[in-house]
């Protein structure tokens, strides 16, 4: 079951996100917080018996959901968990057109084992349903990504449009130093 944290919980989120991101990759834990109070972002928990094993993080405009952040908590890790938090996610979100998510792109790999796992990832996205948005270079906090989508209806939107939308969702979040969408 997916449900929306509570503000008195946000602090143990932002320790998960410690461990399963690097300290690029999210916001310093005042802005966090502040997001959060703002409602700038949602923050949710996927539970199974009661424990938490896994979250996302969204920004949300014009029935568009941007993922910016998910992850199950490893001790989870290989068990499953992730494709039925996907196809969880999927279905929480149907009220959206569009679920547009940022995975890391192979170019941030280290060494052979980080780029494993981003081939898996992006593999594992693939089978459940999302398509890699060709013709975006996308630059978040010094590190590429691509973008996914998931769509829910036929209309079709352009990287334009896309790159518009994910700029509007981030206003006030990233300076345009560090969030840079080229398309072509």
């Amino acid at each position: 079951m997916i449900q929306r944290v509570q503000m008195q919980n946000m602090h143990k989120i932002y320790e998960y996100m410690k461990e399963d991101f690097s300290s690029e990759a999210i916001p310093e834990e005042n802005d966090f917080l502040k997001f959060s109070k703002q409602n700038i972002h949602q923050v949710y928990v996927y539970q199974e018996n009661e424990k938490e094993m896994a979250y996302f993080i969204t920004i949300e405009k014009d029935k568009k959901v941007l993922i910016t952040h998910l992850a199950v908590l490893k001790p989870y890790r290989g068990k499953g968990i992730g494709k039925k938090f996907i196809e969880e996610i999927k279905h929480f979100l149907s009220y959206a057109t569009m679920i547009i998510l940022e995975v890391e792109s192979e170019k941030n790999a280290h060494h052979q084992q980080e780029l494993t796992t981003i081939q898996r990832r992006l593999k594992y996205y693939y089978q459940a349903g999302f398509k890699k948005c060709e013709g975006i270079q996308y630059t978040l906090c010094h590190k590429d990504y691509y973008i996914l989508t998931y769509s829910y209806t036929e209309e079709v939107t352009s990287n334009a449009e896309l790159k518009q939308t994910i700029e509007d969702m981030y206003q006030g979040v990233y300076t345009k130093e560090k969030l840079i969408i080229k398309i072509g």
